[in-house]
């Protein structure tokens, strides 16, 4: 995820919160405000049904102006990337992390609508969208 333009976003019910964020290498994203951007999103929603989460917001197409923290949403096929958090009882980490040879049990970590490491197999992928 290095040099990434990340919307981050979470739901709880009919609550949510929906943020514009941004990471220059491997480590937990920040606010766009952290490296000196700002929140590029104009307006968002968010609900969560039966376990399933829907997050939808508004973004400009052009990043303006240019930052290094906003990315633009370029004409035709872009890479997009997506990860979801840590689910209760099913931890992925491989291999093993500190966690679960020094602790017995991962969950007191991973508390819920927290951002941490995703893990990988199936809490993170790729897809590829036409934006116009």
């Amino acid at each position: 995820m290095d040099c990434t333009d990340i919307v981050l976003g979470s739901a709880r019910g009919v609550y949510s919160r929906i943020l514009d964020y941004y990471t220059r290498d491997r480590s937990t994203p920040r606010l766009d405000s952290f490296w000196g951007g700002s929140n590029s999103i104009s307006s968002a929603t968010g609900w969560e049904t039966n376990g399933k989460t829907t997050l939808i917001f508004r973004k400009p197409l052009v990043a303006s102006p240019p930052s290094p923290t906003d990315h633009s949403l370029n004409s035709g096929t872009m890479h997009v990337i997506w990860a979801v958090g840590q689910r209760p009882g099913a931890y992925v980490h491989s291999p093993s992390s500190g966690l679960e040879r020094e602790s017995p049990s991962v969950a007191a970590f991973y508390a819920e609508d927290e951002v941490k490491y995703h893990g990988h197999r199936d809490q993170r992928g790729v897809t590829f969208i036409d934006f116009t």
